[in-house]
């Protein structure tokens, strides 16, 4: 009756339709082991049979299970709701005693879940729900039910093994790890007893850090407002060059890559040639040569000037001349200088990120983390009073 009860869902007339089913099946007499096999109910034993599996570490014996069900063809999922189940009732009986009203059970069957409940802590049979809880959406969205569920009851043998996070922060703690590392972790793990409630993330725990141990030097260089201004791009070039002369009203432009004296010759050479064509390029605040392009900047206030430069036959005569003067055949474009700027905000950037993370994965607090738990470090992201 409990198990038709179960099955029912608190539908009466389910019920009353698994009862007709069931006599149909049975007869006049109604046993428990026919009524689960007509409903695919998983039977205790084989409950009885994972627990057993998850106390012992053993992984043969949990796929055993899966092996038998897929033999005698009974439904992957419905196992997996009921084992569940199952371990609800554990962690009921662990919480609150197997005798609880919380508990659908016989009066025969609760002695079983007292001494099974006994063999795990509250962490652990928590911990097996959860992954319990995963395994079934995976069988419910993810096409080959069987290697889902092994792989969600290798989960389980796996995850009794795991030591608990306050035993693991005790261990680092009376082992002379850094304090203020230790801190960091401490606020980073959500489930301590000693994190406070709206605990910040992994990412918010560097601000806990001392300030001297990660510091970056690209903090002060990058400028996140300097990508529409040529006198910031400009800038940023002689943080990068030291000791270029700055260009200032009729000075060069600026040069990356190539020298002062070959970027002169080429718009000497050009002006030459063609008088309007000289004036457009002695409109650029940048020259970059990097491998075989040769890019030509203009500020954003010129605009007009690098779009009148983007014609084919324009950029062939400049690519013509430069090839001369360079020695080698080049490609020539004209840009904004705002492409520059946010190009070089992007590489501090991208720098500066490096550094950080390549600084959290010597640090021992973190390593020792990783290696006990399994873990990478995903993404670190600098804290509001860094940036």
């Amino acid at each position: 009756m409990a198990v038709i009860a179960r099955m029912a869902e608190g539908s009466l007339r389910d019920a009353l339709s698994l009862l007709e089913q069931a006599r149909a099946y049975c007869g006049e007499t109604i046993p428990d082991k026919e009524v689960r096999e007509l409903l695919g109910v998983v039977p205790d034993d084989a409950l009885e049979e994972l627990v057993g599996a998850i106390s012992e570490g053993s992984a043969d014996r949990a796929l055993g299970l899966v092996h038998t069900f897929q033999k005698e063809g009974r439904n992957l999922q419905h196992f997996c709701r009921e084992a569940i189940r199952h371990i609800r009732n554990l962690l009921i009986a662990r919480v609150c005693g197997a005798d609880s009203e919380l508990i659908a059970a016989t009066p025969d069957q609760r002695p079983a879940l007292a001494k099974a409940a006994a063999l795990f802590s509250e962490e652990d049979l928590t911990r097996f729900f959860q992954i319990l809880l995963q395994t079934d959406d995976d069988l419910r969205r993810k096409p080959d039910p069987r290697v889902h569920l092994e792989m969600g009851l290798l989960r389980l043998i796996n995850a009794a093994r795991l030591a608990p996070l306050e035993e693991l922060l005790g261990e680092l703690k009376s082992g002379g790890a850094n304090s203020g590392a230790a801190r960091s972790v401490a606020l980073a793990g959500a489930s301590t007893p000693s994190a406070k409630s709206g605990a910040p993330s992994f990412a918010a725990a560097i601000s806990s850090q001392p300030k001297t141990q990660f510091s970056s030097p690209f903090a002060a260089s990058a400028s996140p407002a300097a990508v529409a201004a040529s006198a910031e791009v400009k800038q940023a070039v002689e943080e990068e060059e030291p000791g270029m002369p700055a260009k200032g009203h009729g000075a060069a432009a600026l040069a990356i890559g190539i020298a002062q004296e070959q970027v002169a010759e080429i718009k000497a050479a050009v002006q030459a040639q063609q008088k309007f064509l000289g004036e457009l390029v002695e409109q650029s605040g940048l020259w970059e040569l990097e491998g075989t392009e040769l890019r030509i900047y203009f500020s954003s206030d010129k605009r007009p000037f690098a779009e009148m430069m983007e014609g084919r036959e324009t950029l062939e005569k400049i690519r013509s001349i430069s090839s001369k003067v360079l020695g080698r055949a080049v490609r020539v474009c004209a840009k904004l200088e705002a492409v520059a700027a946010a190009a070089a905000s992007t590489a501090r950037a991208m720098s500066g990120t490096q550094e950080l993370r390549a600084r959290f994965e010597r640090d021992p607090m973190v390593r020792s983390m990783l290696q006990r738990f399994g873990g990478n470090i995903s993404e670190v992201k600098r804290s509001q009073e860094e940036s």
